[in-house]
C-alpha cells in the first residue's frame, strides 16, 4: 500500500515539474481569431451533407427528401397493379403500419423486382421520381 502511495506522489510530482507551454506558442493560439468569433452560428450555418443539401434546395423551393405518406389509390397494390413509390435512387427505405401490432415495420426497395408484403397482402415497385 506504502509503496503504491509513494508511487503515485512520484507520478504527481514529476506532472508538476514539467515545464509549462512555451510564450510563443500561447501567443500564436491567443492571436488567431475568426470573423464570426463573437456570435452565435445559425442552425442554417452549422449544417453539412444531407441536411445541407436539403436546406438549400429548400430554400429554392425544390423537396428533395418528400417526409409525406404515399396515398395509393384504391384498387392499387395488386401484382398487375403494384404501388407505385417514388425515389430519386435506386433503392429506398418504406414504412408500413402492420395490421396485427399497429407499429410502423420497414424494408428497403430495390429498383427492378415488385416486392410483396404478405402481412398486408400488397405489392410495390420503386419508380423514378422526376
Amino acid at each position: 500500500m506504502a509503496l503504491t502511495r509513494m508511487m503515485a506522489t512520484r507520478a504527481v510530482t514529476a506532472l508538476a515539474s514539467r515545464p509549462a507551454a512555451t510564450g510563443a506558442r500561447m501567443m500564436v493560439a491567443r492571436g488567431v481569431t475568426m470573423d464570426n468569433d463573437h456570435e452565435i452560428l445559425s442552425d442554417y450555418d452549422q449544417q453539412g451533407g444531407r441536411r445541407k443539401i436539403e436546406l438549400d434546395e429548400e430554400l429554392q423551393g425544390v423537396s428533395t427528401f418528400s417526409r409525406d405518406p404515399i396515398m395509393p389509390p384504391i384498387g392499387a397494390g395488386s401484382k398487375t397493379n403494384p404501388i407505385e413509390v417514388p425515389s430519386g435512387y435506386s433503392e429506398r427505405v418504406v414504412g408500413y403500419e402492420c395490421p396485427e401490432v399497429h407499429q410502423l415495420m420497414w424494408f428497403t426497395m430495390t429498383k427492378g423486382p415488385l416486392h410483396y408484403i404478405p402481412s398486408i397482402d400488397k405489392y410495390f415497385k420503386l419508380v423514378d421520381a422526376m
